[in-house]
Parts: structure tokens; sequence; C-alpha cells
């Protein structure tokens, strides 16, 4: 196995740098019918032997929308006229970062003896939960269609920032898995504090709350700009809202450049560790 992988991944002979990603892309373009068959194992699991099958797609973001609807009414003056309808997109978008995150982390692990049976490219399984996540959100999506036509929303030139988030947090959170997933199989802690930090980061996103609360007020405007700097997901959410709602995003055009910059050079500096490091990592699964 050691040379077929020698091959694979030193096919110049020098170690992956620079044009690591470009090695991930040439990869994932090779093997796209593996990485639509672990995308389509991942969604007969996930349905298998299930009563609601797809019912649980909008079932989970439906009960968090009543729960934290309910608490914002309870614990805030805030007069959105969109409020389940912000609810709604914002648990969508913070899920669909949280769970590719998540399960990036620990699919190397948890693959372990399809790994040591046979070589392929093992950022397939990254990208196979980023491609299932996907399916996932865009299936869960159709939920708000409801919701759309009860506001008279109809799709505007802002529906354009919607592909544009959404691939900016897909973007996000494989780059981080590309850092974890590698550290997991050294240490099983990093998943627990993963989950962890995605608690930490969910309250401290505007997931339940819009954006506008925190910019609004709540922080000194001096630290706005490098609250939307350190969180990014604060500023994907918003675009995916303003998609459907029509409303302007109000986020200063420099803040939007640092952050698509930000999370491009986390992929990429994840792409480069992930490929110098994960013929290692396979040592400790």
């Amino acid at each position: 196995m050691g040379v077929s992988e020698n091959k694979v991944l030193r096919r110049d002979g020098s170690l992956p740098f620079l044009s690591a990603p470009f090695k991930i892309i040439r990869n994932l373009y090779d093997n796209r019918q593996l990485l639509k068959h672990f995308i389509g194992r991942d969604l007969k699991v996930r349905y298998h032997n299930s009563i609601l099958g797809y019912g649980w797609s909008v079932l989970e973001p439906l009960a968090l929308t009543v729960t934290f609807y309910i608490l914002f009414a309870i614990l805030s003056d805030s007069e959105d006229p969109y409020r389940p309808l912000t609810i709604l997109l914002g648990i969508l978008a913070w899920s669909l970062f949280a769970k590719t995150f998540s399960n990036g982390t620990t699919c190397i692990q948890r693959s372990s003896s399809l790994i040591k049976r046979v070589y392929f490219p093992r950022e397939i399984f990254i990208f196979s939960k980023s491609g299932f996540n996907m399916v996932q959100f865009l299936l869960s999506l159709l939920v708000i269609i409801p919701l759309l036509i009860h506001y008279d929303l109809m799709p505007s030139k802002q529906i354009l920032l919607l592909p544009v988030a959404l691939v900016m947090i897909l973007i996000l959170a494989t780059g981080l898995a590309f850092f974890t997933s590698i550290l997991q199989t050294k240490a099983r802690d990093i998943e627990h504090m993963v989950t962890i930090g995605l608690r930490i980061s969910f309250y401290l996103s505007p997931v339940f709350y819009p954006l506008e609360m925190i910019t609004g007020g709540r922080i000194p405007s001096q630290y706005i700009g490098a609250y939307l700097i350190i969180n990014p997901m604060a500023t994907y959410i918003t675009m995916i809202r303003s998609a459907f709602t029509g409303a302007p995003l109000d986020i200063p055009t420099t803040n939007l450049i640092i952050t698509f910059t930000s999370t491009i050079a986390i992929f990429w500096m994840g792409a480069i560790y992930f490929m110098r490091k994960e013929r290692k990592a396979v040592k400790f699964i």
C-alpha cells in the first residue's frame, strides 16, 4: 500500500505545499464516482428503517425554530417581521456548518477498517460528509416555502447571495475539518473539543437572533468589525437570510472581503496540513 500511496500523493516527487488544494481537487475529480457512492451510502444509512424518512430533515429544524421563537419572544422585544423565517434559516445554515465540521472531524478515524483494506485519497471521506450535509440542507430548505408564501416574499437579485454563502460555509467547515480530522487520529479528545466549541459558537452567532442585535449596540461599535472577522458564520448566516427576505446585507464591503479571504486561507492551509500529515496519521487509527 505504501508504494501505490506514494505514487498518488507524490507524483512529482515533492511534498505538496501551495499546490495541495489543486491536488485535492484533482483527486476529487478522478474519484468522483466514489465520492457519489459515499454520499449516496450516507443518505441510505440516514433514512434506512426510518418511519418518517425524509421527515426527520424537516422535523428537527422546525422543532428548534419553535423553541427559539418562543424563547426569543420572551427574552427580546425585537420587532423582526420575519422572525420564524429568520430563525429557521439561521438554524439550517448553522446545522450545515456544524455537521460538516463535526462529521469531517471524525470521518477518518471512523473509517479505519476501510482505510486499512484499500487505498484511495482520504480527503474523499471529508468531502463526502460535505456533500451529504449539503444534500440534507437542500432537502430541509423546502420547509421554508410555506413561510415564503405566507410573507409574500418573491426572489430578488439578493438570491444570488445564497449559493455564495453555501459555498463559503462548506469551504470553511471543510478547511477546519482538514486540521481536526488529522488531530483526531492522534487524540480522541479533539471530537469533544469540537463539540464544545460548536455549542459555544452557536450562542455567539446570530442563529436565532438577527445580526442587528449585535451590531445595533449590544457590543461597542469599535469591536463590530473584529466580531465579523472572528466569526465568519455571522456573515454567512446573514447572507442567507438576505437572500430570501431581500433585506440589505448591511455588512461593510471591507468586512466581506476579509471574511471571504480568511475562509479561503483556512481551507488552503488546512489542505496543505492534511496532505502533509494524512499518511502518518493513518498509523494511529
